[in-house]
C-alpha cells in the first residue's frame, strides 16, 4: 500500500509540475483572453505556464493544441493563441524529446501497479540492446515526420550528431528499466491487457507506441530463449524479401493522423526495414507472453479489468468533451493517437468516439467486454452481485454512443444463442433451432434481394468504383459523370476501358473486377463473385468505401500476392489518383478501406489473407466446442469485415489474444 501511495504521488508530480513552471522573476502575468488580448499572448510566448493561463481563462471557449516543435524551454508554456470562429486555439509547448522522457516515466510508473508473480528469470539484457539500434533507424527512415515534429531532430549519421547519440543512450536506459520492471511482472500482463484501450501509449510528436517497444523486447527475448525458428518465421522472411524487392521509394509523406504510432509514414528502404523488423518482434513478443503466462490467466481478473477500463474510457471521454484542459491532458497522459472529441454530441447525430480515435474500434471493445462478462456469468458462474458488475452499465452506454451497428447486432445474435444453449433448449432441439435459423436467414436474404432488386444490388459496387475512377477527364466533372453513368446504364463496362486514357487511369483492381464481372463463363444458379461482394457491401453499408478502395488500390503482381509490407499504407493512399466527390478540404482526408480484411490484403496480399483466414478457421473448427474463445473470435471476425480495427495497436492485441486463446484452448478453458 505504501509503495502504491508513493507511485501515485510521483505520478501527480510528473503530471502537474511540468505544466506549472514559469518565470516568476519577470513581470509578465496572464490576462483574460479576448480578441483584444490575442496580441499579448502572441508577443509573450514561452513566459506563461499552461496552469497559469487556464486559471485565468477557465471560463473562456478554448481549445488547447500541443506544439511538439517547441523549444525545450517552452515546455508546458503557452506558445501562441489564434482565433478560430467563436473559439480560441491555444498552443502549448510540448517538446518531442521531453515528451519521450516524461511520458515514458509516467507509463513506467503505471506498470508498477501490476502485481508481481514469482518466476525464473529467463531474460538477458544484452540482446535487448538491439532495440535502441532498431529504433534509431526509424528516425533516419522517417525523417520527414520527425523533421516536422522535433526541433532537435537531425538524421545525420555522424559522431557529431549529439541528438542521435543522446537518443541512443536514452533507449539503452529505457531497455534496462523495461527489463527491471517486467522480469517479475510479465506473467501477469495478460490479465491487464484491457488497459491498452485506456493507456494507448502513443508518444506525442512521435510515430511510435510504447507497446511496440515492449513487444519487441519480448520478441527478441523469445528468439534467445527458444533458439529456433518456426515455419511462420520462414514464411514472414519470404514475404519480407518480396516487400523489399518490390518496393520503390517515393516522396509522399503520410502523417498517420489517427493511426499515428502504428503506421509507416514513409516509403523508403530504411523505414521499410524498420517496420518489417519491429512488426515481427512485436507480434512474436506478444505471442511469447501469452504462451508463457497462459497458466496464470485469471478470467475473473480479466473481466474486472475489462469493465474498469471500459468505464474509465467512457468517463474520461465525457470529461474531455466537457473540459478543454482535460481533453489536452487525456491526449498527453494516455498517449492518444488522436485527440478525443471536444463535444459530447455525436458526429452528424451518428457516432461518438469519445476518448478513442475510432468509434468502431472502441465499440468492438465495449461489445467484447459485454460478451465475455455474459458468457462467464452463464458458464463460469461469476458473481452477478460483485461491485464490478455495476460497471456493465457505463460499458453498455459506451457501446450505445459508439453506434457500432456491426458490434451491436453481432453481439445481440451471439447472446441470444448463448441463452438458448444454456437452457438446454438447444441441446434438445438443436436440429430444429439450426434449421429454423438457417431458414429465417435464407428467407430474409431472399426477401431483401427481391425487394431491393437483385440487379441493383449486384452492380452497385461496380457503379461506385467506376464513379471514383478518373474516367473521361474533363474540366466539367458533371459531364464526365454523365458519360460514366450512361455506360453503366448500357452495361457496357468493357468499352469504358477501350479508351486508352481510361485504361491508363483505371486501377489494376478495377480492371480485374470488370473482367470477373463481365466474363462469359457462368455457372447456373451461382452468383458472380463481384455480385456477391456487392450485395455484402450493401448489406453492411460499405459500398461507397469499398468502391473507393477498388478505385485507389492499383497493385502490381507481387503486391497483389504479398502486399506492400506491415503498416505500409503509403502506396495504397498515393500511388493511384481517383475522383472524389467531396468538399476540397476533405480531399486530403484519410480514406481507409473500412475493412480489416482489405487492410490485410494491402499489407500481406492475397497469400497473406488466405494464410490468416485459413489459420483462424482451422483453430475454430479444431476447437468446435461452444467455448469462450470460439465465441470471442467469431465476434471479432464478424467485425473485421466492416472495420479497420487491426490498424490500431490495442485492437490488434485483442485479436491476437483471442486467437491465441483458440490455440491454447484446453488451458484457457480449463474450468469449463
Amino acid at each position: 500500500m505504501k509503495n502504491k501511495l508513493t507511485i501515485s504521488a510521483l505520478l501527480i508530480i510528473l503530471l502537474i509540475i511540468p505544466f506549472t513552471f514559469s518565470d516568476r522573476e519577470d513581470t509578465i502575468a496572464p490576462v483574460s483572453l479576448s480578441d483584444s488580448t490575442i496580441g499579448f499572448y502572441q508577443s509573450s510566448t514561452c513566459n506563461i505556464s499552461l496552469v497559469e493561463f487556464y486559471l485565468q481563462n477557465r471560463n473562456t471557449n478554448i481549445y488547447f493544441n500541443s506544439n511538439d516543435y517547441a523549444d525545450i524551454k517552452c515546455f508546458g508554456k503557452i506558445t501562441g493563441v489564434d482565433k478560430l470562429s467563436d473559439s480560441y486555439m491555444v498552443s502549448v509547448g510540448t517538446n518531442t524529446s521531453i515528451n519521450l522522457l516524461l511520458q515514458s516515466s509516467l507509463w513506467f510508473l503505471i506498470f508498477l501497479f501490476i502485481p508481481k508473480i514469482k518466476s525464473e528469470n529467463k531474460f538477458s539484457i544484452k540482446f535487448s540492446l538491439l532495440i535502441p539500434i532498431l529504433l534509431i533507424t526509424q528516425y533516419i527512415g522517417e525523417n520527414k515526420f520527425y523533421s516536422k515534429t522535433n526541433i532537435l531532430h537531425s538524421n545525420d549519421i555522424s559522431i557529431k550528431n549529439y541528438y542521435l547519440i543522446a537518443l541512443l543512450i536514452f533507449y539503452i536506459l529505457f531497455c534496462v528499466i523495461l527489463f527491471d520492471i517486467f522480469k517479475g511482472r510479465y506473467l501477469n500482463l495478460i490479465n491487464y491487457l484491457p488497459y491498452v484501450f485506456l493507456f494507448i501509449g502513443t508518444y506525442s510528436g512521435m510515430n511510435l507506441n510504447i507497446y511496440l517497444i515492449i513487444g519487441s523486447f519480448f520478441g527478441i527475448q523469445s528468439l534467445v530463449i527458444d533458439k529456433k525458428f518456426k515455419i511462420v518465421d520462414f514464411i514472414y522472411f519470404i514475404f519480407s524479401v518480396f516487400w523489399l524487392i518490390n518496393m520503390y521509394s517515393n516522396e509522399y509523406f503520410f502523417d498517420g493522423d489517427k493511426l499515428r504510432g502504428f503506421s509507416n509514414s514513409s516509403y523508403n528502404i530504411t523505414s521499410q526495414i524498420f517496420w518489417i523488423f519491429i512488426f515481427y518482434f512485436f507480434i512474436r513478443g506478444f505471442l511469447f507472453l501469452i504462451k508463457e503466462s497462459k497458466i496464470h490467466f485469471d478470467i475473473e481478473k480479466f473481466i474486472e479489468n475489462s469493465l474498469i477500463s471500459s468505464s474509465f474510457i467512457l468517463f474520461f471521454g465525457i470529461l474531455g468533451s466537457k473540459s478543454s484542459i482535460m481533453n489536452f491532458f487525456n491526449f498527453y497522459i494516455f498517449g492518444q493517437n488522436k485527440r478525443g472529441m471536444k463535444e459530447f454530441t455525436s458526429i452528424a447525430g451518428n457516432t461518438w468516439r469519445g476518448f478513442s480515435s475510432s468509434a468502431e474500434s472502441i465499440g468492438e471493445f465495449y461489445g467484447f467486454t459485454i460478451l465475455i462478462f455474459v458468457f462467464c456469468l452463464i458458464y463460469k458462474k461469476i458473481d452477478l452481485l460483485s461491485p464490478y458488475s455495476l460497471l456493465l452499465l457505463p460499458t453498455l452506454y459506451g457501446l450505445y454512443r459508439s453506434n457500432n451497428f456491426a458490434a451491436i447486432s453481432s453481439l445481440s445474435i451471439i447472446l441470444i444463442i448463448l441463452i438458448f444453449v444454456n437452457r438446454n433448449i438447444y441441446k434438445k432441439y438443436r436440429l430444429y433451432i439450426l434449421s429454423g435459423l438457417l431458414g429465417i436467414s435464407f428467407i430474409s436474404i431472399v426477401s431483401y434481394l427481391y425487394l431491393q432488386d437483385y440487379q441493383y444490388l449486384s452492380t452497385e459496387l461496380v457503379y461506385e468504383a467506376t464513379l471514383h475512377q478518373d474516367f473521361y477527364s474533363d474540366s466539367n466533372s458533371y459531364k464526365s459523370f454523365l458519360e460514366v453513368e450512361q455506360k453503366m446504364k448500357e452495361r457496357d463496362l468493357n468499352s469504358l476501358l477501350y479508351d486508352s486514357e481510361n485504361f491508363q487511369n483505371a486501377s489494376t483492381s478495377y480492371i480485374l473486377m470488370i473482367k470477373i464481372f463481365t466474363q462469359n463463363f457462368n455457372i447456373p444458379l451461382v452468383p458472380n463473385l463481384v455480385a456477391i461482394i456487392s450485395i455484402i457491401s450493401m448489406l453492411i453499408n460499405r459500398t461507397e468505401m469499398w468502391g473507393i478502395f477498388i478505385a485507389k488500390y492499383s497493385p502490381n503482381l507481387l503486391e497483389t500476392m504479398f502486399g506492400s509490407g506491415p503498416m505500409q499504407l503509403n502506396s495504397y493512399l498515393y500511388k493511384h489518383n481517383v475522383r472524389l466527390d467531396v468538399p476540397e478540404y476533405k480531399l486530403q482526408a484519410l480514406f481507409l478501406p473500412h475493412s480489416s480484411i482489405l487492410d490485410i490484403v494491402i499489407f500481406f496480399g492475397v497469400v497473406g489473407l488466405v494464410l490468416f483466414l485459413g489459420s483462424i478457421f482451422y483453430l475454430i473448427i479444431k476447437n468446435y466446442k461452444f467455448g469462450l474463445f470460439n465465441i470471442l473470435s467469431i465476434f471479432l471476425l464478424i467485425n473485421l469485415l466492416k472495420s479497420d480495427s487491426i490498424l490500431y495497436i490495442n485492437s490488434l492485441l485483442l485479436f491476437l489474444f483471442c486467437f491465441s486463446g483458440l490455440h491454447y484452448y484446453e488451458i484457457f478453458n480449463k474450468d469449463e
